[in-house]
């Protein structure tokens, strides 16, 4: 089996989407597609992959998401979103939430409800088919950043507080708990207004962030939440 994992980047958002999938199975997945999907259409034919999952890892604030414009673009793809913490859509959908896992080909994709930047926000651990306890990357959305972390304020002054709490548990309880090795592959590099001062690498490490990112030094939620609101970016 032979994995596919493209990265896609977006000038000007600083935004960074993901095809993934397994071109021996002739599947793939699109996570946190943007307006113009050319790119993915472009890229699975190149691979010789049809896609068949669209994931959100959340609702975005500062893109218009190309989810369904990629569904209308290509042969029975199905749009995957989050139906954790009270969200709602409007338009046809499967729900997902914390524990879901995926098989696409060689690799297995579990949601995680990482709750904090917005209330329904997943993240989806990556782990070979093989040894699926283990692993290897994570897709963080706007979750956790290089060097940075998701801003809990965008949803207004009354839900701050409690996001900014979520956030500190998710960094704390979730990211902080997952091996030194794991890859972390954000939706947002340096420049997006999403996070404070994000780092211009593309992805980084577990390891590598948890003695450095400041965001992830904190042992109480009062000085986390002061921390994460004083640094947020003007919108």
């Amino acid at each position: 089996m032979s994995l596919i994992f493209e990265t896609i980047q977006t000038e000007g958002l600083a935004e960074i989407s993901y095809l993934i999938g397994d071109d021996e199975e002739g599947i793939a997945a699109v996570f946190d597609p943007r307006a113009d999907v050319d790119v993915y259409v472009e890229l699975a034919r190149a691979k010789n992959v049809a896609i068949t999952h669209i994931f959100e890892t959340h609702i975005h604030a500062d893109l218009v998401s190309g989810a369904r414009e990629l569904q209308g673009r290509v042969d029975s793809a199905k749009i995957y979103v989050s139906h954790e913490g009270g969200a709602r859509y409007g338009f046809e959908n499967e729900k997902v939430s914390d524990g879901d896992a995926f098989k696409l080909g060689s690799v297995i994709i579990t949601a995680r409800h990482t709750p904090g930047h917005t209330p329904e926000h997943l993240s989806y651990l990556l782990a070979d088919s093989e040894h699926p306890e283990v692993p290897w990357g994570v897709l963080s959305g706007d979750s956790l950043f290089v060097n940075s972390a998701g801003r809990p304020d965008l949803l207004g002054e009354k839900e701050t507080g409690k996001l900014a709490a979520q956030q500190f548990h998710t960094l704390r309880d979730f990211y902080m708990k997952l091996p030194d090795s794991v890859i972390i592959y954000p939706a947002h590099g340096s420049g997006s207004p999403c996070g404070a001062e994000i780092g211009d690498r593309l992805n980084t490490t577990i390891g590598y962030e948890r003695p450095l990112n400041p965001f992830l030094q904190f042992k109480d939620v009062e000085s986390f939440t002061r921390f994460a609101v004083s640094t947020a970016p003007p919108i």
